[in-house]
């Protein structure tokens, strides 16, 4: 009797469980019901991304329509100058419309990406297309504007003086008569890929991509260099633009100045080494200059200061220049030179610049307005203001700089009001 009762306990244990069990299966399969179903209702009933009532192209005429401080804060330039720069790319062919998408908005959308550093997903919500669309037509025009280089970044004219030069009797002339502009090189940021990205570190321990420039005084880019490492050296730079890149080498008379990265050489004319150079030390000095070197450099440094000033007013105009964006970098390093089209566009059409009367008006150097490229320093490893040695093209240039130094410091000393400002 015990036995069976015990059989039968087990019995009524084991049907309890079963019955458990399936309620449990029951409960789960109710649940995975439940989550499909309200996923197939979720995707019945999709929330629009894209809601705006105007199209891409209604947003940019209604910008190009009202205010021109807005239109100035969203691309660096005034809407006349847009359509401008809209009807060349039009006009020949370079951009053409398509169903969905006109030439000022394709235009529109890649000045808006350089000029505010956006990503392509702020800007397609902005214009109202995928991001996929948005960085196709960021690419072409990149690359339209690009082919334009050898038309708007031009070698300077050999033949005539520098107006600024002429504007300057008796502090840039008669010395400096046979310069043609100035040259240094500027970091801009990158982002490399990883398999190889310990070369584009530069000496400031941040990946970027070394931009050699060369400028004329009214501001404008007469050569650039774009896609070297941060780590490769401006002279270095120099020597493969001259060699593979057609730097425009000035004929005989004729020369760039530039700092003490670049040896004083034919064709480019750098300051005394161990010596005051940098405007900003100068003006924190007392009792004037002090000898013929200080009152060259001096001189030499604020002529040259042009150069500091463009790539401010460059890197101010263009955002993505202080923060770029992760496209590919062949991408990368065709975007420095485009924005330089772009700001010589600028420089030849629009009457009246924001960015140019900052920067001019203040005498402000990019080095004291991006840190980036903050390279005020001397180098004193190499002694070059001894007499002439080495080779013919050092010895001339060399001969030159003396030339003009003791010529200096003779007007310097007969006249006391020429001081430092």
């Amino acid at each position: 009797m015990n036995w069976f009762r015990s059989v039968t306990r087990r019995d009524e244990d084991a049907q309890s469980t079963s019955d458990a069990q399936r309620e449990d299966d029951d409960m789960c399969a109710m649940a995975v019901v439940a989550i499909i179903n309200s996923r197939r209702t979720i995707r019945r009933n999709p929330q629009p991304m894209h809601d705006s009532m105007l199209t891409g192209s209604m947003r940019v005429e209604e910008i190009l329509n009202g205010h021109e401080d807005v239109i100035q804060s969203m691309i660096s330039m005034k809407s006349s100058t847009f359509r401008l720069l809209s009807n060349l790319l039009g006009g020949r062919g370079l951009l053409r419309p398509t169903n969905h998408m006109n030439v000022n908005e394709q235009l529109f959308i890649f000045l808006a990406i350089c000029s505010q550093g956006a990503s392509n997903r702020h800007v397609s919500y902005l214009f109202q297309h995928s991001p996929e669309t948005t960085s196709r037509w960021f690419f072409r025009v990149l690359k339209v504007i690009c082919a334009l280089k050898d038309e708007f970044i031009r070698p300077p004219d050999y033949t005539t003086v520098q107006s600024l030069i002429i504007e300057h009797e008796g502090k840039y002339r008669p010395w400096f008569d046979g310069c043609i502009g100035a040259i240094d090189g500027t970091h801009v940021p990158c982002v490399p890929r990883r398999e190889n990205a310990d070369g584009w570190i530069n000496r400031k321990g941040f990946h970027s991509q070394n931009i050699l420039a060369a400028c004329s005084f009214d501001m404008k880019f007469t050569y650039m260099l774009a896609g070297y490492e941060g780590s490769c050296h401006d002279a270095r730079m120099l020597d493969e633009a001259i060699a593979y890149h057609g730097f425009p080498i000035p004929p005989p008379g004729k020369f760039y100045l530039a700092d003490v990265d670049y040896a004083n050489k034919e064709g480019f004319l750098s300051p005394f080494r161990r010596a005051t150079y940098h405007l900003p030390e100068y003006r924190r000095c007392r009792g004037g200059l002090g000898n013929r070197k200080e009152v060259f450099n001096y001189t030499h440094s604020s002529l040259r200061n042009c150069i500091e000033r463009t790539f401010g007013v460059w890197k101010a105009r263009f955002k993505i220049l202080k923060a770029m964006n992760s496209y590919p970098m062949d991408k990368q390093k065709m975007i420095p030179v485009a924005c330089a089209v772009v700001h010589n566009f600028i420089r030849r059409v629009q009457v009246g610049d924001p960015f140019i009367d900052d920067f001019v008006g203040n005498c402000v150097a990019v080095g004291r307005s991006d840190d980036v490229n903050d390279d005020y320093v001397l180098d004193e490893g190499i002694d070059d203001t001894g007499p002439s040695t080495g080779t013919d093209q050092h010895g001339s240039m060399n001969q030159l700089r003396e030339r003009m130094a003791d010529a200096m410091w003779e007007r310097y000393q007969s006249y006391p009001w020429y001081r430092v400002t």
